[in-house]
C-alpha cells in the first residue's frame, strides 16, 4: 500500500465512493443500536473493505461523541489512532500469515480486557478465508457468544472459502467493483490534491487499467507521478501499463466490419513496432468483444463497464456494425491466443491467424468457419427480408 494511497483513502462515511448499500446499512444499524458483533466483509481486491472496516470501528468509538455515531469527527485520539494503525483497541490481522489455531487463542486471551481508550474492542481479520479451519473452529465460540465490548469484521476476497458456520453468523455485506467514473473522480480528487498534472483521458486509462481497485489505481498514479515528475500523459499511462489504447481497438474492429485482411494485418505490425505487446493486444481485444456482446445482447451499455460517455456511443454504433456472429467467432479464435499464451507461445501468429479467418471466412475450411459461414448468411438473408416485411 503506497503512502499515497494511506493518504486519500476514506476516514469516514461521507467519503466512501461507490459503496452506497453498504454505507446506509452500517449507517441505519449505528443510529438504530442495532450493530452486529460479527461482519463478514467480502469483495474484490482494493474495493476499501478494510478501510470501510476502520471506518466503522471509529464510528464506534469516536472520543467526539456521546456515544456510538454514523458521523464520527475523524480528528480526536482515538479517531486518529485509528487511522494510523496504533489504537490499542482496534487489532488488524492478516490471516494469510496469522492463520492459525496459536493466532486465535492469543485473541481469546486478549477479548476479555476491557478496551483502553473506545467503547469496543474491534478485530480486523484481513483475509479471512486463509484461516485454518482450526482457526475458525477456535473462533466460533467467540463470535456465537462474544463479551459485549468485542466486535469482529473479517475481511475476505473469496467467500466461498469462508466456512458456513461461520457466514451464518455474521452479517454479510458484498462490496462492488467501483465504476470508472467514480475511479476517475477518486484520481482526479488525489491528482489536484498533490498538484499533479494529468489529462482527462490518461485518467480514464488509469482508471481502466486498474480493473475496479481503488487501490491500484491511486499506486499507478503515484507510480506514474514519479515518473514524469508530475506531468501524466496518455502515452506515459500506455507505456507503464502496457495497455492498448480504445482508439486500437476500435480500429482493429472496424478493420474487421470493412473485410480488410490486409489492413488489420498491417495495423498489428505497426502496433509491434510501436513496441506494443501483443499478448495485451489479444486480452484487450477480447475484453472489447465482450463489451460488445453485452451491448449486442442487452441492447444498452451496462453501466458496470469501465467506459466513458464517448466511448459508451461508439460501443453501440460499432455493435450494430459488427455482427454477433463475427462477434462470437473472433471470440472463439483469440481463446487459442490466450490458450498458446498461458504454455508460453507467441501470441503474434494465431492473433494474425484470428483476424485472417475472421476476415476470410472462405480461405478457411474447417467446420468451425463452415458453421460461422452459414450464420452469416443467414443474417444477410434476414436483413434483406426486414424491409419487406416492413
Amino acid at each position: 500500500m503506497t503512502a499515497l494511497y494511506r493518504k486519500y483513502r476514506p476516514q469516514g462515511f461521507d467519503e466512501v465512493v461507490g459503496q452506497e448499500a453498504v454505507v446506509r446499512t452500517l449507517q441505519n444499524a449505528i443510529e438504530n443500536d442495532q450493530v452486529r458483533q460479527a461482519y463478514l466483509f467480502a469483495g474484490p481486491r482494493g474495493t476499501g473493505k478494510t478501510s470501510m472496516a476502520r471506518i466503522l470501528a471509529k464510528a464506534l468509538n469516536c472520543a467526539g461523541t456521546p456515544g456510538p455515531s454514523p458521523s464520527p469527527d475523524k480528528t480526536c485520539p482515538v479517531c486518529l489512532s485509528i487511522a494510523s494503525g496504533s489504537s490499542l483497541d482496534v487489532v488488524e490481522m492478516d490471516a494469510a500469515s496469522q492463520r492459525g489455531i496459536d493466532d486465535i487463542r492469543e485473541i481469546r486471551e486478549r477479548v476479555v480486557l476491557q478496551p483502553v481508550q473506545g467503547r469496543f474492542k474491534v478485530y480486523i481479520l484481513d483475509e479471512a478465508h486463509q484461516l485454518t479451519g482450526a482457526a475458525w473452529n477456535a473462533l466460533l465460540k467467540l463470535i456465537e457468544e462474544p463479551p459485549p465490548h468485542l466486535l469482529f469484521i473479517f475481511c475476505t476476497t473469496d467467500l466461498s472459502q469462508v466456512i458456513p458456520t461461520v457466514r451464518s453468523r455474521c452479517q454479510t455485506f458484498v462490496f462492488q467493483r467501483p465504476r470508472l467514473a467514480e475511479l476517475v473522480t477518486l484520481l482526479r480528487r488525489v491528482a489536484d490534491g498533490e498538484g499533479i498534472q494529468a489529462q482527462d483521458s490518461a485518467l480514464s486509462l488509469i482508471a481502466r487499467g486498474a480493473r475496479g481497485s481503488f487501490r491500484d489505481a491511486v499506486s499507478t498514479l503515484d507510480q506514474l507521478a514519479a515518473a514524469t515528475e508530475g506531468k501524466i500523459t496518455v502515452q506515459a499511462v500506455l507505456q507503464l501499463l502496457g495497455a492498448v489504447e480504445e482508439e486500437a481497438l476500435f480500429r482493429l474492429c472496424d478493420l474487421v466490419v470493412d473485410r480488410d485482411t490486409a489492413g488489420t494485418l498491417t495495423f498489428i505490425e505497426e502496433l509491434s513496432e510501436q513496441g506494443q505487446d501483443l499478448g495485451r493486444v489479444v486480452t484487450d481485444l477480447l475484453e472489447h468483444l465482450r463489451h460488445l456482446l453485452l451491448v449486442q445482447h442487452t441492447g444498452e451499455v451496462p453501466d458496470s463497464l469501465p467506459v466513458t460517455e464517448e466511448t459508451r456511443d461508439r460501443l453501440r454504433a460499432q455493435a450494430n456494425q459488427l455482427g454477433e456472429a463475427t462477434v462470437l467467432r473472433l471470440c472463439d479464435l483469440l481463446a487459442v491466443a490466450v490458450d498458446d499464451m498461458r504454455q508460453g507461445g507467441d501470441p503474434r501468429l494465431p492473433l494474425e491467424l484470428a483476424l485472417v479467418k475472421v476476415t476470410r471466412p472462405a480461405a478457411d475450411l474447417s467446420q468451425e468457419s463452415l458453421a460461422y459461414r452459414l450464420e452469416l448468411l443467414e443474417q444477410r438473408r434476414l436483413r434483406v427480408q426486414e424491409p419487406h416485411r416492413q
